[in-house]
């Protein structure tokens, strides 16, 4: 299986990580938040001009692509609050692929993308309902070191592990 990580610069190439996220976000959240939540944060996180200005401000958008298809994607970026650290904002990966090895390479891949750049650890939130992606991030040497449950507005909340992973 040909797999391929293209970095995404512009704008327009955005549209392409909105359209693996309109498929993966809904089945991956059905039965940990409610389709308004879904909805939401769909909105709040996959708007063009939000993702516009999170390029504008620094984030790493990276597509996957499957045999030339987009199959998933990460997003990363160094992380304000613990010097040296950088944030995993986003790990996603179409369902029909899951089970073949492909989310490792995809972490793999971030983690060493995180290397290069020099920094220390990797800092990423996930729901704590997220059974299979908790089990996959303790599996990958990440530990929980914090419980939040973050106001995101609208009458909803991220409840969540923060965990991290420090590069040796």
């Amino acid at each position: 299986m040909e797999i391929e990580f293209e970095t995404l610069s512009t704008p327009e190439s955005l549209a392409a990580i909105r359209e693996v996220a309109a498929e993966v976000w809904p089945r991956t959240f059905a039965d940990i938040l409610s389709a308004e939540q879904i909805k939401y944060m769909m909105k709040m996180m996959y708007a063009p001009e939000v993702m516009e200005k999170e390029l504008t401000d620094g984030m790493h958008f990276e597509l996957l692509k499957i045999a030339g298809q987009p199959a998933g994607y990460i997003v990363y970026s160094a992380y304000d609050k613990i010097p040296g650290a950088a944030k995993l904002h986003k790990v996603y990966l179409k369902h029909q692929f899951h089970g073949a090895g492909i989310g490792q390479k995809m972490l793999d891949h971030a983690q060493e993308q995180c290397r290069k750049q020099n920094f220390k650890c990797v800092i990423l939130a996930v729901n704590k309902h997220n059974e299979r992606a908790i089990k996959a991030y303790k599996r990958n040497g990440f530990a929980t070191i914090e419980s939040v449950c973050v106001d995101i507005g609208n009458g909803f909340f991220m409840d969540d592990y923060i965990m991290r992973k420090d590069f040796v």
